[in-house]
């Protein structure tokens, strides 16, 4: 227990490095499967770009069912090309009732064929697209994602930020218009590196949208901790505590000032992504931005499985970054 708390102490105490160089976003890629979830991300993908000045690409991907069963049938091949025919009017009927001409939309992306996950990335990757805007169907597991599992894939392969918007039964908003407001954002960090990544995007959505930003760390308890009685824990926890809420309020002056934003620092404990949540809600957060890894399996988010959790039960939209690209335009 010593060793692991001299660790963690040895960590915050590291010196600052809070990123300073903004990101930009001029080329949002947005993936609809038509359905009325998909179309409410296209309109927060739009709203969004009319604020950061960037332009929409509509993306429909279509998953051939030659690949499914017969694939020595031409006929289905030709259903197959029926099929994004077909998709290719209704993305471009979409693109031009959605865009209403505030914001350059484009369709130069249109339809694609193959695995929705592996196709969106691509197209992300191929059009050097800054941010990825996908929704969620809602809360259940077979359903809470666009196309089965996609969004959970797409975050963890996409060649850039994802911002994973939940619907509007989520959310709590029927009726509501979609337009994007960002007031509050959460930022939740655990002292890495890879943490801090999330530090430059939510700078750049508080300067454009002049949202207060929350820094928020979430101390969890070792599992002998919760074997051992509250008294002989809390005392053991204080410097623990201390530490961190001063390191996180010297990172949220040095965003605030680089920003000139307002920055405050909150410090937490239990199950990270419950708390995540939970702060999110309780303050009313309008974005939650936060790093992941990618690719990898057991590796692939913040605090082990935690983004995942946070973008499958968070009450607003979450914008996931696993790393800051350098791009030659």
């Amino acid at each position: 227990m010593k060793m692991k708390n001299r660790k963690k102490l040895a960590m915050l105490r590291r010196p600052n490095t809070t990123p300073t160089a903004l990101p930009g976003i001029l080329n949002i890629l947005a993936p609809t499967d038509f359905s009325d979830a998909s179309r409410y991300g296209i309109r927060c993908a739009i709203s969004l770009a009319v604020k950061l000045g960037s332009t929409v690409e509509l993306l429909h991907v279509v998953e051939p069912r030659s690949w499914l069963s017969d694939l020595g049938s031409t006929g289905l091949f030709r259903e197959d090309s029926a099929v994004v025919v077909s998709a290719r009017a209704q993305l471009e009927r979409l693109a031009k009732g959605e865009g209403k001409g505030a914001v350059a939309v484009t369709c130069s992306v249109s339809v694609r064929t193959g695995s929705p996950y592996h196709a969106i990335t691509t197209a992300a990757l191929e059009r050097a697209a800054d941010l990825i805007v996908i929704a969620t169907h809602g809360h259940t597991g077979a359903q809470r994602i666009l196309l089965g599992s996609t969004t959970e894939r797409v975050v963890g392969y996409a060649p850039c930020p994802v911002l994973v918007v939940p619907s509007l039964t989520q959310l709590g908003r029927r009726g509501k218009k979609p337009w994007v407001r960002f007031r509050k954002i959460l930022v939740p960090l655990d002292f890495s590196k890879l943490s801090e990544m999330a530090l430059p995007w939510a700078g750049l959505l508080s300067e454009r949208f002049g949202a207060e930003i929350v820094l928020l760390h979430v101390m969890e308890r070792f599992p002998l901790d919760h074997i051992l009685v509250r008294e002989m824990t809390g005392d053991a926890f204080a410097p623990f505590t201390k530490t961190a809420r001063t390191d996180l309020e010297q990172r949220a002056r040095s965003l605030g000032k680089s920003t000139g934003t307002n920055v405050s620092a909150l410090v937490r404990h239990g199950k990270p992504y419950e708390r995540i949540c939970q702060t999110a809600k309780s303050l009313g957060a309008d974005l939650i931005v936060l790093s992941t890894h990618g690719h990898t399996g057991l590796k692939h988010v913040l605090l082990g499985s935690t983004a995942e959790r946070v973008i499958r039960h968070s009450p607003c939209p979450v914008l996931a970054v696993r790393e800051l690209r350098r791009k030659t335009r």
